[in-house]
């Protein structure tokens, strides 16, 4: 079995409470397995007193194994078990002296809470202090003290090697255990922060993959309102692609269009005319030559796009993406000599995404059938492209444009226009 494995086997057990619970348990076990045999230790000693008085102990830690192994192990049972203990050893040397080393069990409870109740250091270093204390005052004033009762050599040395012994194994176990558990809840957590980490991006890429088939399927829903088909959207991602990528070679963009923002461009470009779903139908599919009145309305589009992608992109995108989408919906029209529209940008003041989206989607527009034009043979579009160098279109984009021609009309050779 590898750790991975045993891990997931474990997670159940590593959190802190179960961790609390398992060395109480394990701790009100040792208790009672060791005030049992002393019962049996003092009853022979002739020690009735405290024969007694482990009765009374083992008794005490039967109740207190019950009650952590079935509830939360709770500060007031260690406090009782610990002044049970205090009392208990202390009583121990008064009957047979100071040599028999019970006292160092007191040193043990007053480190115990540091290991099974770690959310209330407060607490624990109380008892902690009054242990080491108590362990200091019985170290030094006990051997001062005649035992009440006199213990042969061999007993006495029996005695004092199984506490010292028990005192050592204990320390021993609680430090490995303690070393385990965090060994275990801290990979425990980290695997489980990946597996959480994971899972979110998981459904990051879910909700993100609906959101741009959301925004896709609006983008087609509102192209087919103006042209003969959806391929409008597919096509002209592609150019914005492919155009973005190669003018990512020249010196005036490669700081720019970096793989990020080349990403970010081709994932909004469909949503560059999202504002025609304000435009009337009459006017978006007349065939014959515009009003004034109705090329305003066209136009309202740019700015109605901008608004429509901040009020649906906002609380959910990447600020990025939304600002690169939204400029491409309001700037596409813009044109290289400030003849344009929404407001007339000119050059460089034009958003480099809204400068390639305009050279895609009027390209597109020359080679497409529409209702009021017959589409363009490819030379013919080029040779628009290319005398609009500098008055409609960016001089460096359009040269970027004219080197990728043959990757086009490759891609139109498999696009149904």
């Amino acid at each position: 079995m590898n750790l991975e494995s045993l891990r997931n086997k474990m997670k159940p057990l590593l959190d802190t409470s179960m961790r609390s619970k398992i060395l109480a348990a394990f701790v009100a076990s040792f208790a009672f397995v060791y005030h049992f045999s002393l019962m049996w230790i003092f009853y022979s000693l002739g020690v009735i007193q405290m024969f007694y008085f482990n009765i009374g102990s083992v008794l005490l830690f039967v109740i207190i194994d019950s009650l952590v192994l079935t509830y939360k192990p709770a500060f007031w049972m260690y406090t009782l078990c610990f002044f049970e203990v205090v009392v208990h050893q202390v009583l121990a040397e008064y009957f047979t002296g100071a040599a028999t080393n019970f006292h160092y069990f007191i040193l043990l409870m007053g480190l115990l809470p540091f290991i099974i109740f770690t959310n209330q250091p407060r607490a624990s270093m109380f008892l902690g202090g009054i242990s080491g204390a108590a362990f200091v005052v019985v170290e030094v004033m006990g051997p001062r003290f005649e035992p009440i009762y006199v213990l042969d050599p061999k007993t006495l040395f029996a005695i004092t090697t199984v506490n010292v012994s028990l005192f050592v194994i204990v320390v021993l176990a609680l430090i490995t255990l303690f070393t385990l558990f965090i060994l275990f809840v801290e990979t425990a957590h980290i695997s489980e922060i990946n597996e959480q980490a994971q899972k979110i991006q998981i459904q990051n890429a879910r909700v993100i993959e609906m959101q741009n088939n959301t925004i896709i399927g609006m983008a087609n829903l509102v192209e087919n309102r103006d042209v003969d088909t959806g391929e409008h959207v597919k096509r002209t991602s592609a150019y914005v692609k492919l155009l973005a990528e190669e003018a990512k070679k020249t010196l005036e963009y490669r700081n720019i269009l970096t793989d990020k923002y080349i990403a970010l461009v081709v994932k909004a470009a469909p949503m560059h005319d999202i504002g025609k779903i304000v435009v009337p139908d009459a006017i978006l599919k007349k065939p014959g030559k515009l009003t004034l009145d109705e090329f305003l309305q066209i136009q309202r589009h740019t700015i109605e796009g901008a608004r429509i992608v901040h009020e649906v992109l906002d609380d959910n995108s990447d600020p990025e993406y939304v600002k690169i989408a939204a400029e491409i919906a309001l700037c596409h029209h813009e044109k290289w000599n400030g003849s344009g529209y929404p407001q007339q940008l000119e050059g460089l003041d034009i958003p480099v995404c809204a400068r390639i989206m305009a050279l895609a989607d009027v390209f597109d527009a020359l080679v497409s059938m529409r209702c009021y034009k017959e589409p363009l043979s490819c030379d013919e579009a080029f040779q628009i492209i290319q005398d609009a160098s500098g008055k409609h279109f960016d001089p460096v984009l359009v040269d970027c444009f004219m080197k990728i021609r043959p990757k086009i009309e490759k891609y139109l050779k498999t696009s149904e226009l």
